[in-house]
C-alpha cells in the first residue's frame, strides 16, 4: 500500500500548516491560540485536498485527528459532527438518484420527451434540457445524470442519425448535442439546492456562519435566471456551434422504439416517480408543517427501501455518498469550530475592513467573477468551495452584502463556474474525451457561455432578488 501513498504531495500541505502554525501571534489581542492553531489545520487540509497525496475523506481524518492530539477538538465534539444533517442530506438524495437509475425511470422520462418533441435538432435539445431540469430535482449528482443517463441516449440516438466521430461525421448532430447537455447540465445544477451535491456543501459551510437559505427560497431565487438560460443556451450554442443536421424525423421513431423495449411501466417506476413528486411538494411546503429538506430525504429512502426499488447493497454500493458523508462531516466541523473559536468573525472584519466604503453590490460583483473564474485552477467542485467558500463568504458580510445574498449568489457560483474548462467535474472529462467536441472547441464555448452565464445569473440574478425582495 505504500506505494499508493504519493509522499511528494505531502511536502506542499505540510510545509504551509508547519508555517501558519508557527505563525501563530505571540500577543493574541482579536484572535486566540486555538483558532490560529485550527486555520493552520484547515488551510493544510484544504491545500492536501488539491494536491491529493490521499483521497479526500482520508486527507479530512487525518486532520480532525491532528487537530483532537492538539487539544482543539474534544473526541465528543468529533463523532457528534457525524450527525451534521445537511452531509446526510447529501448522502440520502444520492441513494434516491441510484433509485431513479436501477429502477429505469430516468431513461423512459428522455425517451418520451425526444419522441415527443424531437422533430427537429433545436427541438431535440430543449426536449433533453426539460430531461435534466426534471432529473435535475432529485438526483443530485451532475456525473450520475450525464453518465448515467443523458450521455448514453444522446450518444445512441447521434449514431443512429448518421453522426459518429469514429467515421468523421461528429458535426453532423452530436456535437451540438453533447455541448449543449454539458452547459445545460451546469444549469440545472445551479437551479435547485438538490441539484448538485456542491450546493448543500456550500449551504451547510453557511450555517456554520449562522446563515441558512431553504430548498424553496433557493429555488425562488434560480428559476428565473434558471429558465432564462434554458431558452437562451441552447439557442446561442445553435448559432455560433450548428448542427449539420437541422431536422431529426427519425428521432421520433428511434424514442418510440426504445420506449417499446423498456415495456409498460414497472411497479419499481410508478413507485419511484410517486416518491419523487412527493418529495418535490415536501420540499416545496415540507418547512411549513416542521418538515426540513434533510428528513423529507430521509422519508424518500425509506419508502424506497420498504418498497423494494432500491435495497441495502445498493446503499452500501454508493461510495461516493459515504465518502462525501464523512469528508464533508468534518470539514463542517472545523468551519462550525472556526466559527465558535471567533475566526471568521476576525477574519470578515479584517479583510472587510480593506473594502470599506465600497458599494456592498459592487463588492459581490467582483467576488462572484474571482470566484467564477479561479475555478481554472480546481479541477473539483466540492474542492473550491471546500477550500474558498467559507473565506468568500466572510469577506462578503464584513464588506456589508447582507449575509443571505452573499451566501446564496457564492453558492450558485459553485455550480455555474463548471462552464470554464475540460476538467472542471466529471461530466467535462467524459464529455470532452469523446470525441464529439474538439479540445480547443470545448474551451472556446465553455468562455462564452461562461460569459452569458455570468450576465444572467449575476446580472439577471441581482435584478430578480431585488424583486422578489432579498435585498
Amino acid at each position: 500500500m505504500l506505494d499508493k501513498i504519493q509522499w511528494k504531495k505531502w511536502v506542499l500541505p505540510l510545509a504551509i500548516g508547519i508555517v501558519l502554525w508557527l505563525l501563530t501571534p505571540l500577543k493574541p489581542a482579536a484572535i486566540n491560540v486555538q483558532a490560529w492553531h485550527l486555520f493552520a489545520i484547515f488551510i493544510a487540509t484544504i491545500i492536501a485536498c488539491v494536491t491529493k497525496p490521499l483521497p479526500m475523506m482520508a486527507t479530512t481524518i487525518i486532520a480532525v485527528v491532528i487537530a483532537t492530539l492538539t487539544g482543539i477538538f474534544k473526541m465528543e465534539e468529533v463523532t457528534a459532527g457525524f450527525g451534521n444533517s445537511t452531509a446526510w442530506m447529501v448522502a440520502m438524495c444520492m441513494f434516491m438518484a441510484a433509485g431513479f437509475i436501477k429502477s429505469g425511470l430516468g431513461k423512459r422520462i428522455a425517451y418520451f420527451f425526444v419522441k415527443t418533441f424531437g422533430k427537429r435538432t433545436l427541438g431535440l435539445a430543449y426536449a433533453l434540457s426539460l430531461v435534466e431540469t426534471v432529473l435535475a430535482i432529485g438526483i443530485p449528482s451532475n456525473n450520475a445524470r450525464v453518465n448515467g443517463i443523458m450521455y448514453p441516449i444522446i450518444d445512441n440516438l447521434s449514431r443512429e442519425m448518421g453522426s459518429d466521430p469514429k467515421k468523421g461525421t461528429e458535426r453532423d448532430m452530436g456535437s451540438f448535442l453533447v455541448f449543449t447537455e454539458y452547459e445545460v447540465n451546469i444549469v440545472t445544477s445551479t437551479m435547485f439546492l438538490t441539484g448538485l451535491a456542491g450546493n448543500m456543501v456550500a449551504l451547510g459551510i453557511a450555517k456554520t456562519q449562522n446563515v441558512t437559505i431553504s430548498w424553496m427560497q433557493w429555488f425562488v431565487a434560480a428559476i428565473v435566471p434558471g429558465i432564462i438560460s434554458l431558452i437562451l443556451v441552447p439557442f446561442i450554442l445553435y448559432k455560433i456551434y450548428p448542427p449539420k443536421i437541422k431536422e431529426t424525423p427519425n428521432a421520433h421513431a428511434w424514442a418510440d422504439k426504445k420506449l417499446q423495449e423498456l415495456g409498460k411501466m414497472t411497479a419499481a417506476e410508478k413507485i419511484m416517480g410517486v416518491v419523487f413528486v412527493l418529495s418535490v411538494v415536501l420540499w416545496l411546503v415540507g418547512s411549513k408543517f416542521g418538515i426540513d429538506a434533510t428528513l423529507v430525504s430521509f422519508i424518500a429512502v425509506a419508502l424506497l427501501l420498504v418498497f423494494g426499488v432500491i435495497n441495502v447493497k445498493d446503499i452500501l454500493g454508493q461510495s461516493f455518498a459515504w465518502n462525501i458523508l464523512t469528508w464533508l462531516s468534518i470539514i463542517m466541523l472545523m468551519s462550525q469550530k472556526l466559527m465558535t473559536l471567533g475566526f471568521f468573525p476576525w477574519f470578515s472584519k479584517t479583510l472587510g475592513s480593506a473594502l470599506h466604503g465600497m458599494n456592498w453590490v459592487l463588492v459581490l460583483v467582483i467576488l462572484f467573477l474571482v470566484y467564477f473564474y479561479l475555478h481554472y485552477l480546481f479541477p473539483s467542485v466540492s474542492t473550491q468551495i471546500s477550500a474558498l467558500y467559507a473565506g468568500f463568504l466572510s469577506i462578503a458580510i464584513g464588506a456589508g452584502v447582507p449575509p443571505v445574498m452573499a451566501a446564496l449568489m457564492l453558492a450558485l457560483d459553485g455550480s455555474l463556474y463548471l462552464s470554464t474548462s475540460s476538467y472542471s467535474a466529471g461530466p467535462a472529462a467524459l464529455l470532452s474525451s469523446t470525441g464529439y467536441v474538439s479540445n480547443k472547441d470545448w474551451w472556446k464555448l465553455s468562455a462564452i457561455i461562461g460569459l452569458v452565464l455570468n450576465i444572467i445569473w449575476l446580472g439577471g440574478g441581482l435584478v430578480w432578488t431585488k424583486v422578489i425582495g432579498m435585498w
